[in-house]
């Protein structure tokens, strides 16, 4: 088997305090700025809207660390959520960040996040990509000529698989998608301070 840890590249090293620092850059943003009909008509539905795909980004990534938890550059995992996307992690993760965006009701924020991951992680699909074609070889590049890149294919049925789940990569998937959740706790508690005007901010026409 080869050391995978030989294709890291410094980008890939660098994704989870880089897009921590752009989390809190964002939360930011968010705390001091507000539509100028902030919590009207279309803004308060999508609220709701952006409280779903927080969910679906959680049940997603769920559903992704059952299939490739433990078992990431060992086995070339092509069922399940990676049957209809070479990378549904980080789909459902971009799901669940525009997801807060929307929630908190910010339109330039869902733009800026949303062009800001893709920009970032095309350059981190990139360098796994190359690690992976290192690791599989032909078998990599078959699974690229069947599989979508990022957006998901239109599924077809898919089929039931015996899974054995690791433990650790389990609940260290627990521990991520709680932020998620979490995130829903803070849009709540950012509306009912916006509500009462605490501290000073930027009225933005949308």
């Amino acid at each position: 088997m080869i050391d995978s840890s030989l294709y890291r590249t410094r980008i890939e090293t660098l994704r989870r305090p880089l897009s921590t620092l752009f989390a809190l850059g964002l939360g930011a943003g968010l705390l001091f700025t507000q539509p100028l009909r902030f919590g009207q008509g279309i803004y308060e539905a999508m609220e709701l809207i952006g409280f779903i795909m927080i969910f679906l980004a959680v049940i997603g990534r769920m559903w992704c660390i059952l299939y490739i938890g433990g078992r990431k550059n060992r086995e070339l995992c092509q069922i399940g959520p990676y049957a209809i996307s070479r990378n549904p992690l980080y789909f459902f993760s971009f799901l669940g960040l525009l997801g807060v965006c929307v929630a908190a009701e910010s339109v330039p924020a869902a733009f800026l996040a949303s062009t800001a991951f893709l920009g970032f992680y095309h350059w981190v699909i990139r360098m796994e990509e190359t690690r992976l074609a290192a690791l599989f070889g032909a078998e990599f590049e078959r699974y690229c000529e069947e599989v979508p890149r990022f957006w998901p294919r239109w599924p077809e049925p898919l089929k039931a698989h015996k899974l054995e789940v690791d433990g650790r990569a389990f609940t260290r998937a627990l521990t991520e998608v709680f932020w998620f959740l979490f995130a829903i706790i803070l849009v709540e508690g950012l509306e009912i301070l916006k509500d009462f005007s605490w501290w000073p901010h930027i009225t933005l026409p949308f």
